[in-house]
């Protein structure tokens, strides 16, 4: 038994996380933040505090494939060199487990929002484009482990696979095109619909704001609370959509850009009483060389502004959202989660999104003017942070801002290079899409002699 006087639980959390090297997040996740998130102290003697059990679900995600039971060895492995007292082993997993399932969610929350509102106030006017913040709505889906508990809550979805099929849930998230912070998320089964998720994650958006989205959100109840919200959408349109609506010319004088009003629906105003009767917007139409013509509704009206130059090649900054949806399952692997329940799944992915705002904050600081933190390569910046953490935690303190600036400067140089030119065509986009019901879509690829009635780019 280990007497009291030797080691404290404070002293073992402050040394766990130095000797881990954890210190490039703690500047941002500070033991006040965690203080502040629950404020109800734990017990007196209780080794696994708050603050331990978040950054044990961080080492794993930084890890990635590693168990529980391999991080908790190799974060208290280090105690035995400086206190000989304590036991071979002082943590085991199913404590973690007990203690993880103790934490509200509400704490996780609380963290996940303290490091977006951190991040807005210490890059709050960079990142914009003509003085609007980029967002963007979209959701993925994923496997869930193995579970009766998470079978019932996230159903698997209906094919082929029969008993062996496993649990999925979708994730949709808002999420800033230029910087890649997780503003906001919804976590839920594949039978909720991305478009009633967007209706809550709506709430997020402020004036200033230009919400880029796909043709699946282009409806008007999207577009009208976005209005509500003061801020500005952009998304495609689907080729049916709105093609009969009275359309009246831009000062411009462009055949291919024009004004259109839209009747909101009845339905709509009743659930949203603050929406307007009517939306002006402005409907773009272009071609890229090779493809089908594509349309973009978008409610910034002033062409002196905001011209047709600049406005379509802005809403291909939205394929920024796909490449962050990647990062999430591949370099954080937020696919490959270990909870068997809806609670600890949820507090999971509150982790991993937290993680992923985390480094995308260290990479704003390394791209500092010169760069966004989405010109810069995700993956190299997780291993550099990675291969960084042994050589801070064995330097001494007045040592670490050093390291830490050469961490800086090491992912500042991990620039993504731009090849223009290449192209990675689908492999059936030439083929009409079944859409069920007896109805198909246009193939993606058209014929070159269509494009000259359109604007390209």
């Amino acid at each position: 038994m280990v007497a009291k006087d030797i080691v404290t639980p404070r002293r073992w959390a402050a040394e766990i996380l130095r000797t881990q090297g954890l210190t490039p997040f703690r500047e941002i996740v500070t033991p006040d933040l965690f203080r502040s998130s629950l404020p109800a102290p734990p017990c007196p003697w209780t080794v696994l505090i708050p603050e331990v059990v978040f950054w044990l679900m961080v080492t794993v995600a930084l890890s990635g494939d590693g168990s529980m039971a391999g991080a908790i060895a190799a974060f208290c492995a280090p105690l035995r060199a400086l206190w000989p007292h304590l036991p071979a082993k002082p943590i085991t997993e199913e404590a973690f487990c007990i203690a993880r399932s103790r934490l509200p969610r509400r704490f996780f929350r609380r963290l996940f929002a303290a490091v977006v509102l951190g991040f807005d106030k210490q890059f709050s006017q960079a990142y914009r484009w003509h003085g609007l913040r980029l967002m963007g709505i979209d959701g993925m889906d994923f496997d869930l482990p193995h579970s009766a508990q998470l079978r019932q809550a996230y159903p698997p979805p209906s094919n082929q696979h029969g008993s062996r099929r496993r649990p999925q849930a979708r994730l949709v998230g808002l999420v800033g095109l230029q910087e890649g912070i997780c503003r906001d998320f919804r976590l839920v089964p594949l039978g909720c619909s991305e478009q009633r998720c967007a209706r809550s994650l709506r709430r997020k958006l402020r004036p200033g704001d230009l919400l880029l989205a796909d043709c699946n959100f282009a409806n008007y109840e999207l577009m009208a609370s976005v209005s509500c919200r003061g801020a500005d959408f952009l998304c495609r349109l689907q080729s049916n959509r709105f093609h009969k609506v009275a359309r009246r010319g831009t000062p411009s004088g462009r055949r291919d850009e024009w004004y259109a009003v839209l009747r909101v629906p009845a339905a709509v105003r009743k659930h949203l009483p603050e929406a307007p009767a009517a939306l002006r917007v402005r409907i773009l139409q272009y071609q890229v060389p090779g493809f089908r013509p594509s349309r973009l509704i978008t409610s910034l009206l002033d062409v002196a502004a905001h011209p047709y130059e600049q406005v379509v090649p802005l809403y291909h900054e939205r394929w920024r959202q796909e490449t962050q949806h990647r990062e999430w399952k591949y370099t954080l692997h937020i696919s490959n989660l270990r909870s068997k329940t809806p609670a600890g799944i949820l507090k999971e992915v509150l982790v991993q999104l937290t993680l992923n705002n985390l480094i995308r904050h260290v990479m704003a600081e390394a791209g500092a003017t010169e760069h966004r933190p989405v010109d810069l390569k995700f993956l190299e910046a997780k291993r550099l942070i990675l291969a960084a953490l042994p050589a801070m935690a064995a330097a001494p303190t007045e040592r670490l801002a050093s390291l830490y600036r050469y961490l800086l400067r090491d992912i500042a140089g991990e620039v993504i290079f731009v090849r223009p030119g290449r192209s990675y065509p689908r492999r059936f986009d030439h083929r009409p899409r079944n859409k069920g019901h007896g109805k198909a879509a246009q193939p993606a690829r058209a014929a070159a002699t269509a494009e000259a009635s359109h604007g390209t780019i």
